[in-house]
């Protein structure tokens, strides 16, 4: 082949034949590069590859100036069938390769150049991104104008678990609803103020719980963008520093019925039938009763529907708060109540508090509360009627498995995993608690409750 060296030739028509015969023959046994002579271009022939699918490349050792050491370069310049097909002549390849040479040792590597512009379109990327609103940080980027999101919030990063994802999306798009469509970055602790201040009238727990997912979603972003410069300091903590409030939890609530306060609680509950002739204060009566003495919170007795109960069975369905549906007992006090509204309620009616007018469920005791706290001096929320159904079971010595099931607690470990308890032993656990308050209240209650609607 005229050969220079043993990998060094002249690249003109006749050695470049030999050379795609060498390959073709599959000489080579490890990828080898065979170098012309006249520049730095190189052919690349690989153990397996016919010669058109090899490559003409540089691979040279360059100082770059102002560097003090050289380094080996290897840029692939065109695959040789491409080179064929194309007509490009072995002169146009050698201009190219010199060409790309001179390019590095000047300190113009097109390579890193490129390198240096597509950081700089992922910075830009990631500015954009940065700058999105607090909605699209917490779901992810729209795509198009489907409903689907891109993988790229806060609950696709950090995957919360069912109940925390219901408490992100109602707290954020009722008390934060303000807050959702500015730029996440852009939220000042004077925006976080006024929106705390306008809102805390609603409730002070759940709109710390509100500000506390704020800031866990403000702190998420300044981690991700961190390169970004945009998140500085959290507003939240900056907020309510200023406003002199600890959104954090700190001591629990410990409101319940105590068990002098059974008989005039339920006795004012039970006369708010006489407020009027409409289905409200029946509703706020006999909500306040089943959760009292059932434990269940308050959207979850809302919400049963009279398909859910079976009276045979001694049986009620209800939506946990994590949003999967839970199976419970009735014992004789919930059971009257569900026969004594069955009894009075239209047979069509698909709640077992059924809203003004049957559309929807009943929402709320606030109103009964006050019948009743202005009557008795007695102030308990919904939430303490299952605090104290909850106490009593504990002051009972009922099992606390038993008691967590009844309430549809969470339980972690082996517990959760293993232990099941029977309905019977539930629906026995439950009697016990009601027969206790029952006992209390020193009257019959059931039969006060159904003996006129």
């Amino acid at each position: 082949m005229g050969a220079i060296s043993d990998n060094r030739i002249k690249f003109n028509k006749p050695n470049l034949k030999a050379i795609e015969n060498r390959i073709n023959r599959g000489e080579f046994t490890k990828e080898t590069y065979i170098y012309d002579a006249d520049s730095h271009l190189a052919v690349r022939a690989r153990p397996g590859r016919s010669y058109i699918d090899s490559v003409f490349c540089m691979y040279a050792r360059i100082r770059v100036r102002g560097e003090c050491k050289s380094r080996m370069y290897k840029r692939q310049i065109m695959r040789v069938g491409e080179a064929r097909n194309a007509e490009i002549t072995i002169s146009e390849l050698r201009q190219k390769v010199d060409s790309l040479f001179l390019e590095i040792q000047e300190g113009r590597d097109p390579q890193v150049i490129a390198q240096k512009e597509a950081a700089k379109q992922a910075d830009n990327q990631g500015l954009i991104e940065a700058r999105r609103s607090f909605k699209d940080m917490i779901y992810g980027t729209p795509v198009d104008e489907s409903d689907e999101c891109l993988p790229d919030g806060f609950i696709a990063e950090r995957r919360p678990g069912q109940r925390y994802l219901v408490d992100i999306r109602n707290k954020c798009e009722v008390l934060l609803v303000d807050l959702l469509d500015l730029p996440l970055h852009s939220i000042s602790p004077e925006q976080v103020k006024t929106v705390y201040l306008q809102k805390v009238g609603r409730g002070k727990t759940q709109l710390d719980c509100a500000m506390r997912i704020l800031r866990s979603i403000w702190n998420w972003a300044q981690t991700k963008y961190d390169d970004s410069d945009l998140f500085i300091r959290n507003p939240v903590s900056r907020a309510m520093k200023q406003l002199g409030v600890n959104i954090n939890r700190t001591n629990r609530c410990t409101g319940r019925l105590d068990d002098v306060d059974f008989k005039p609680y339920l006795k004012s509950v039970l006369k708010l039938r006489e407020h009027d002739h409409t289905s409200a204060y029946r509703n706020g009566r006999d909500a306040l009763l089943f959760m009292l003495f059932s434990g269940v919170r308050r959207t979850g007795t809302m919400t049963v529907r009279m398909e859910g109960i079976d009276l045979d069975r001694l049986v009620f369905k209800i939506i946990k708060k994590g949003g999967d549906q839970v199976e419970l007992p009735l014992n004789t006090v919930t059971a009257a109540i569900v026969r004594n509204r069955q009894d009075y309620l239209p047979k069509d009616a698909e709640y077992l508090f059924p809203g003004m007018g049957g559309r929807g469920y009943y929402r709320d005791t606030k109103a009964v509360r006050d019948i009743v706290k202005n009557q008795t001096g007695i102030s308990v929320t919904n939430h303490d009627l299952r605090r104290t159904y909850k106490s009593i079971g504990t002051e009972l010595d009922i099992n606390s498995v038993l008691v967590d099931e009844l309430l549809s607690h969470a339980r972690e470990g082996v517990d959760a995993h293993y232990i099941h308890p029977s309905m019977t032993r539930l629906r026995d656990a439950s009697q016990k608690i009601a027969d206790y308050m029952v006992k209390q209240a020193g009257f019959d209650l059931i039969d006060e409750l159904t003996s006129r609607w």
